[in-house]
């Protein structure tokens, strides 16, 4: 892509319209990770850098998530090295194809009020969520960390699920859902 003016202004629209999808799914890859936020500046960082191989009228937001998936992978390949947050990479590439596939379909809207909601949720609630649907555990082995029958704990899943989609209905109905 040439830096003609006209394009470089498609170029950062297409950036901006897309910040909402490109902070969910960062914060879908590293829940609750204090660097997230600094995932995103880096992923829009690069965009800015790697403008020239994007062609205009192709899938932008495949090209930013495939661009933040390389900025999370390199994060925790770090992280790895620093013993702060080991993951088998496998783990890792899983939850990122489970994201993008995820995320590819929803609105942004939809996907800045699961972020919303999820925030709001009880601390007990929001570690049950991320840890069973973002990090991938089993029911068992959730149930065992934190020392409750696994019947028990799938119907305070589903408590939650349906707070949640109850709370995403409404601040898409409230037009609450921004960023």
């Amino acid at each position: 892509m040439p830096d003609s003016p006209d394009i470089e202004e498609t170029f950062v629209q297409l950036v901006v319209s897309h910040q909402a999808a490109l902070h969910a799914f960062v914060l879908a890859l590293l829940p609750g990770h204090p660097e997230a936020d600094d995932v995103v500046q880096e992923v829009n960082a690069s965009l800015w850098k790697k403008r020239g191989e994007f062609a205009v009228g192709t899938n932008f937001k495949a090209w930013m998530f495939s661009v933040a998936r390389f900025k999370v992978l390199a994060l925790w390949r770090d992280q790895k090295r620093r013993l702060v947050w080991a993951v088998p990479e496998e783990t890792l590439n899983l939850l990122m194809d489970d994201a993008v596939e995820s995320f590819a379909g929803l609105e942004d809207s939809r996907l800045v009020a699961l972020r919303q909601c999820i925030r709001d949720l009880r601390p007990e609630d929001r570690g049950l969520i991320l840890r069973r649907y973002f990090d991938g555990y089993s029911l068992k082995r959730l149930a065992r960390e934190v020392d409750r029958e696994a019947d028990n704990l799938k119907g305070s899943l589903h408590r939650i699920r349906l707070a949640l989609r109850a709370c995403v209905r409404w601040k898409i109905a409230a037009g609450r859902a921004t960023s």
